[in-house]
């Protein structure tokens, strides 16, 4: 078996629920507790009856399980304390079993959520919250950091303030168990890295998952991921995901910028290399122009002014949208800090029937964001949009009779109605509004849900880091994430040489296919950094030639790949950098794992 690294912990937990060498009568597959767990964490905090797990549990091609393969699954997860059950009584008994109703989590059982909180290139505070599996609150506290830039320190002291929330947690039951830690960080997020965080003041592809690893002793599986990211996946957790589409979006409007998740298929889709939903990015109000060079950004602004629209976007760009559509940008434009965003939100957009200042910097705004909803739109189609906007702005009404009587805030609303309705094409407008009005708009600072989190975003963002913990876990008994995992073949189906012309030709484009994916995995990593604007990966010929051979003979590994490495290049960029070079032999031992099982497709056929 294959697992990557990042996932180890959750592989030694499902070998926990599924002992090897249970007794036929106990065997159960992982992806069916997968889907156990799955309906449940949808159904949680409340659960589930058992008719009910009956009814919707399937290996997800519409069917679903009998119940003997349920109950196996159920007393599988039970037994592991994963899930807890207890009857229902509803009135008088007439004979026979109670219901029974099945919910997420145990006392024994229980996710970390880290939220660290980052503005104008200062991290100030981390903070962590102890949840149960089904996600409610059992501690919380918050950490102020000390001004280090490198990811490594970051992860070393909230790896300590961490470690002494579970000791807390854990104290006098031994058998207690951490499923895994979640960090919410916000901007560009790929693979434990923070590739670019405009505000955070850290080196470009920080390692803060693999760092905050380490710190916490390689025990314990820690995902990172983007902060609204996560909030798309909050949404695939509440209790209407069954009767919304599969596809949709979140677009939220931050003081500092706007960011997107998207939903394809019941999943948060982040793209090549985590990357997407990135709206803030978009350029808006561009003008053809004349033919010229890319521009460079101005100087920044001085100490003691603010940030107005003409200013470059935290990222160095110009005419991005996060330079209209935030409400710092709107407070600086009009000479104001951003304490007072929300008195220029209420102040009227009109004067009589003339347009403010205020009115203006608004709706200015409002269309800035508009344009790059629209855009969103109309690459993903989503099936339903959610707006999340600072409660000054999502408090405000876009439609009254006149817009001379719309306070700033309703102009920015009605600015993102007007554009959606003027430049959406088709039904995409329609179907992102799910048939109402206008989009469905909530304000960040709040959640619908209320509980233990209402008003209080640091724990709301901190709880969804530890649902993704939960999500990649149910993902990884799934096999919907990027584990593989050895497949037994049947020793009659393969031959160790082609007999015939056609299964010549097929081991030929097994082959190609091989090659063809290897020569990917070499340029994306580019691991000496020769190939530069080349399109090819013909600088590493040699490399390529040999890694094969390792990957054919089954003999790759990290010490056969630093071998290879040391050999061909002196000195090695690969070789000292210890996170790279892992993720470089993750990525080859998982093909090599592919092409032995006999899952590495042929180019054509």
């Amino acid at each position: 078996m294959v697992v990557t690294s990042e996932h180890a912990g959750f592989e030694k937990h499902l070998e926990k629920v599924v002992p090897s060498g249970p007794k036929a009568s106990e065997k159960v597959s992982q992806q069916v507790l997968g889907a156990v767990l799955q309906e449940l964490a949808i159904a949680a905090p409340h659960g589930c009856l058992r008719s009910e797990l009956l009814n919707r549990v399937g290996p997800g091609d519409g069917s679903t399980y009998s119940a003997a393969t349920l109950s196996k699954a159920l007393a599988a997860l039970e037994r592991a304390h994963l899930i807890s059950k207890r009857a229902v009584y509803t009135g008088p008994s007439s004979g026979g079993r109670p219901p029974e109703r099945y919910t997420l989590g145990s006392e024994l059982w229980a996710m970390v959520g880290v939220h660290i909180s980052i503005s104008q290139n200062r991290h100030h505070t981390v903070t962590c919250t102890i949840r149960d599996l089904s996600a409610r609150l059992i501690d919380t506290k918050d950490l102020s950091l000390t001004k280090e830039p490198e990811s490594a320190q970051i992860a070393q002291q909230i790896g300590d303030f961490v470690q002494r929330m579970i000791a807390k947690w854990r104290h006098g039951r031994a058998e207690a168990r951490i499923l895994g830690v979640g960090v919410e960080v916000p901007g560009h997020v790929h693979r434990g890295k923070v590739m670019d965080a405009p505000h955070s003041g850290w080196e470009h592809a920080a390692p803060l998952a693999i760092d905050l690893g380490k710190a916490l002793g390689g025990e314990l599986t820690v995902v990172l991921d983007n902060d609204v990211n996560l909030i798309a996946l909050r949404e695939m957790y509440r209790p209407d995901r069954r009767t919304r589409p599969q596809d949709g979006a979140v677009v939220a409007v931050f003081d500092e910028g706007v960011g997107a998740g998207l939903v394809v298929g019941g999943r948060v889709h982040r793209g090549h290399s985590g990357a997407a939903g990135e709206p803030g990015h978009n350029p808006v109000f561009m003008g053809a122009g004349d033919p010229r060079l890319p521009r460079k950004a101005s100087a920044p602004k001085q100490a003691g002014t603010y940030p107005a629209f003409r200013d470059p976007c935290n990222c160095g760009k110009l005419h991005h949208i996060d330079c209209y559509a935030i409400p710092d940008r709107i407070a600086g434009e009009l000479g104001q800090p951003l304490t007072e965003f929300t008195r220029l939100a209420g102040e009227p957009a009109y004067d009589g029937n003339k347009l403010t200042a205020t009115g203006k910097a608004f709706w200015t705004a409002g269309a800035a964001l508009g344009q790059g909803i629209v855009s969103l739109i109309h690459a993903h189609n989503p099936g339903w949009l959610l707006l999340l906007l600072p409660a000054a702005l999502a408090e405000a009404e876009p439609g009254v009779a006149e817009l001379k009587d719309q306070t700033a805030a309703g102009l920015y609303r009605q600015a993102i109605e007007t554009i959606v309705n003027e430049q959406a094409f088709s039904s995409t407008a329609d179907d992102a509004r799910r048939g109402g009005k206008y989009l469905e708009v909530r304000a960040t600072a709040g959640d619908p849900a209320g509980g233990d989190l209402k008003g209080r975003g640091p724990e709301k963002a901190a709880r969804n880091a530890a649902v993704r913990v939960l999500d990649d876990f149910i993902a990884h008994a799934l096999k919907q994430d990027n584990c593989v995992r050895e497949q037994p073949v049947e020793a009659a189906s393969v031959r160790a040489v082609p007999v015939g012309l056609d299964e010549r030709q097929l081991a030929k484009e097994r082959q190609l296919a091989l090659t063809k994916e290897l020569r990917e995995i070499l340029k994306y990593h580019d691991p000496e950094g020769l190939l530069g604007a080349e399109p090819l990966a013909d600088q590493y010929y040699t490399e390529e030639y040999e890694l094969l051979r390792l990957v054919k003979d089954e003999r790759l590994d990290s010490d056969s790949v630093s071998e290879l490495w040391r050999r061909s290049f002196s000195p090695s960029k690969l070789l000292v950098d210890e996170s790279k070079r892992s993720e470089f032999t993750r990525e080859l031992v998982t093909l090599q794992a592919r092409w032995s099982s006999g899952r590495i497709a042929p180019v054509t056929r």
